[in-house]
């Protein structure tokens, strides 16, 4: 029962057939009342035509043979029992159809007071409990219609007629007629079970695909549609639920793509990303993002934890950023690098819902800001020099300070030599700006790679010389092709031999040499100077770098050469590294690919 009640159609099957079954009972009810009162009304109707005929055969014709013999006929016809007071006697006549009838005494009714008013002439109709003598002798009480009626004399009653019957065959077609009805409400009960399961399941049927369909949106299937069969409301609530599901697919796959859109904008960003909830707790980040919460934490823990975590100072930041409600921006530093935190807050209705932090990685920017700076103040300091020089010497030949032709001549060299430094300088930086801007013209030539080696050697055999150092070249002759700019190479290696010359002692030694391997060459040239520190070898790469701070303006170069060489290696293919240990020397490595079998010529 309790399923039915949990059921739609349960419910609308139960209320179906409950006011169907109160509707049958109340008719049945009715009918029943209706039947009875009826048949009563018949028989009393009957009972009491019969009864006035009889009492008018005895007032027309007496009390004779032939009155009997009419009234017997009557009672035969009619299934009754007739007791007959004889007018002008005090004899008592009974009249039955047959022996089954039952008898009523006289005794009994003449002692009903009721039945008394006969005699004072007026008719009288009773129902009633009468006891009634059976074949057996023995006695009960039946419900019995009964009429009695005077008969009239000269206006007086003069005898009376008690015409009786059984209820027995009205209780009997009551009886029957209850039985049809019942039936009849039975059938009516079956039949509107029937009809309401069909009507129910009918109704609930678009309403079970509509739950069905409600499952299968929150399992987060949008696609799946009710069947309509109707055009009634029933059917226009599928329809709107089909049509709320086309809609809601709609807006998922439009949210959808929004996101995986965000989510790729997101992950591509070069800044860090991170969304808070009003509890500092992390709702979204990108990877950028994560990699620097998990230095910071590093930082400040020194160990890096399995899930990202908020650092301290970006926690003081969102809480700043909460309590005031406006954006903050700040610089922060860990593990040698820089970051620009910029913070927003996230309100919803005028309410702080989190907040969003921007983190941007500030490295490299400095890094280029102070390498700005650096080359501006290099430069600079790279100029003011020979200027003052040019100055000074220019300055003393105009006032005519020296008298010697010798001196004269020695100071115009000299202001000779410094300009043809600054060119150099400016010649240089002009190359490697070009060349960082990616703009290295290369006329590459296949060509054999130790003419180009043994001619740059030979260009420094007397400033080797001049220097009181020993150079030693160790170039045999390659047996591989090289796609090379023939003058590009000889600038790389002119600029270190001349590097090595410049900072090897006298009485030391500069080593080039040149040794071919499958894929191509690597080329060493190697001194016995006094070596680079080991903390400055990853900067001599850079411009205007210089190891050695003390030497003197005469030995040393611009402080550009070997970033040049490293831009030329890497524009033909090769690399260089470079190996070095304070007091013993340095070693200067170049690798350069050769041309492989069916390898065509580029040309840049």
């Amino acid at each position: 029962m309790k399923f039915l009640w949990r059921s739609v159609v349960g419910k609308l099957w139960m209320t179906i057939i409950g006011l169907v079954a109160v509707v049958l009972l109340i008719l049945t009810f009715l009918l029943v009342q209706f039947f009875d009162s009826y048949f009563n009304e018949q028989h009393e109707e009957n009972l009491n035509k019969l009864a006035a005929k009889i009492a008018y055969i005895f007032e027309s014709y007496g009390h004779g043979l032939e009155a009997l013999h009419i009234a017997q006929e009557l009672v035969e016809v009619s299934e009754t029992t007739l007791t007959v007071v004889v007018p002008g006697t005090d004899r008592v006549l009974e009249i039955s159809a047959n022996s089954d009838l039952p008898h009523i005494d006289e005794d009994v009714l003449f002692a009903n007071d009721k039945l008394q008013q006969v005699f004072d002439g007026e008719s009288v109709m009773i129902r009633d409990h009468f006891p009634v003598e059976e074949e057996q002798g023995l006695t009960t009480e039946l419900d019995v219609l009964l009429m009695a009626i005077p008969i009239m004399a000269d206006d007086r009653p003069s005898g009376a007629i008690f015409l009786y019957q059984t209820l027995d065959a009205i209780n009997e077609t009551s009886d029957a007629a209850k039985k049809i009805i019942l039936y009849a409400a039975g059938s009516g009960i079956v039949l509107s079970t029937i009809f309401a399961f069909f009507l129910s399941s009918r109704i609930t049927s678009p309403l079970r695909h509509m739950k069905a369909a409600a499952s299968k949106m929150e399992q987060g299937d949008f696609n799946y549609r009710i069947p309509i069969r109707s055009d009634d409301e029933i059917g226009d609530l599928a329809k709107a639920f089909n049509d709320l599901g086309k809609h809601l697919n709609d807006s998922i796959q439009a949210l959808s793509h929004e996101k995986e859109q965000l989510s790729s904008i997101l992950k591509s960003m070069v800044d860090g990303v991170v969304t808070l909830d009003i509890n500092g707790e992390i709702i979204m980040m990108n990877p950028p993002a994560e990699n620097m919460l998990k230095t910071w934490k590093f930082e400040e823990n020194g160990d890096t934890p399995s899930h990202p975590v908020l650092p301290k100072r970006l926690l003081n930041i969102f809480q700043l950023v909460v309590e005031t409600g406006t954006d903050y921006e700040q610089t922060v530093s860990a593990q040698g690098r820089s970051w620009t935190i910029a913070m927003s807050p996230l309100s919803d209705q005028g309410k702080i819902r989190g907040t969003v932090a921007v983190i941007r990685d500030m490295t490299e920017e400095m890094r280029m800001d102070k390498l700005r700076k650096d080359f501006v103040a290099n430069v600079s300091h790279e100029l003011r020099t020979p200027l003052s020089m040019l100055q000074g010497y220019s300055e003393a030949l105009v006032d005519d300070v020296v008298s010697s032709k010798e001196e004269r001549q020695e100071m115009a060299q000299v202001i000779h030599d410094e300009s043809l430094r600054m060119g150099r300088l400016v010649n240089d930086l002009l190359d490697l700006a070009r060349m960082e801007a990616g703009h290295v013209s290369l006329e590459r030539i296949p060509c054999q790679l130790s003419p180009i080696i043994q001619r740059t050697v030979r260009k420094f055999a007397n400033l080797a010389k001049e220097q009181q150092v020993e150079l030693v070249e160790q170039v045999p002759e390659t047996k591989l092709a090289y796609e090379l700019d023939p003058d590009r190479i000889e600038e790389i290696f002119t600029n270190l031999i001349d590097n090595a010359i410049r900072h090897t002692p006298a009485n030391g030694t500069v080593t080039i040499s040149l040794m071919e391997h499958g894929q191509g060459a690597v080329i060493s040239v190697e001194d016995t100077g006094d070596g680079i520190p080991e903390e400055d070898l990853p900067f001599v790469f850079e411009r205007f770098y210089k190891a050695d701070k003390a030497r003197t303006r005469g030995k040393s170069g611009t402080g550009i050469g070997l970033a040049i060489v490293k831009h030329l290696v890497e524009a033909h293919g090769g690399h260089i590294q470079v190996h070095s240990k304070v007091g013993e020397g340095t070693t200067f490595t170049v690798n350069l690919d050769a041309i492989q079998p069916g390898q065509g010529m580029e040309k840049e």
